[in-house]
């Protein structure tokens, strides 16, 4: 099953993989939206992956949140791993309804351990950390269409395949790093970073966002 999961969509997580999910540390998260912009664009997929490698696409309607997915996306032990997790948690907050807990973003641990480079995307940290030089493509596709294509699918796939891998590498990088000048551990860091995230989502949600078309707030400026 873990094989045709990778291409065919689901309603829900089917109940054997929410087991083997809810036993994971960590798990995996993606989604693929309409659009950027909140409150009128939804959420069309949301992708899953253990360290098993089973692939899980699931195809929500929006408002109603699929109750497995909601599960485990709750489960308070289970972290939840995304590439850029603040755009992923508000939509799945404000289309489905479901309130991500807890969770941890790789661009922000690879902002704050990767400092000799700009290139934060999940198609250099993959290429960087496992050596797959990801295909893009689809990035840019209507996800909203009745029938979704195989090049879709395997897009959708492939930016859930190797994320924990990223994460790893990310958590041996940032160990690695050790103290920084002031004394706290980039490690300590990170983690004060991750748990910043959600009052960041809560602002953007309520339109305190007035950059880069709303995903960035000067609330803390000068």
């Amino acid at each position: 099953m873990a094989a045709s999961a990778e291409t065919t969509l689901m309603p829900d997580i089917p109940d054997e993989f929410l087991q083997s999910y809810l036993s994971q540390r960590e798990i995996a998260v993606d989604t693929e939206l309409q659009g950027l912009r909140l409150g009128r664009d939804q959420v069309c997929l949301v992708q899953l992956c253990d360290r098993d490698k089973r692939v899980c696409l699931v195809r929500p309607s929006p408002p109603k949140a699929p109750p497995n997915l909601k599960k485990l996306l709750t489960h308070p032990k289970t972290v939840k791993v995304f590439h850029y997790a603040l755009s992923d948690v508000a939509f799945l907050k404000m289309s489905l309804g479901i309130e991500v807990h807890p969770y941890r973003c790789t661009k922000v641990m690879s902002k704050i351990v990767r400092t000799y480079t700009e290139l934060h995307s999940l198609k250099e940290l993959v290429k960087e950390s496992v050596g797959v030089d990801l295909e893009k493509n689809s990035q840019s596709s209507n996800w909203h269409k009745a029938s979704l294509s195989a090049g879709q699918l395997k897009y959708a796939a492939n930016d859930v395949l190797h994320l924990l891998s990223v994460f790893d590498h990310l958590v041996g990088m940032i160990e690695e790093r050790g103290r920084l000048p002031t004394g706290i551990t980039a490690m300590e860091l990170n983690e004060r970073s991750q748990q910043a995230l959600p009052i960041m989502v809560e602002l953007i949600l309520n339109g305190y966002g007035d950059r880069d078309q709303g995903w960035e707030t000067s609330l803390f400026n000068h």
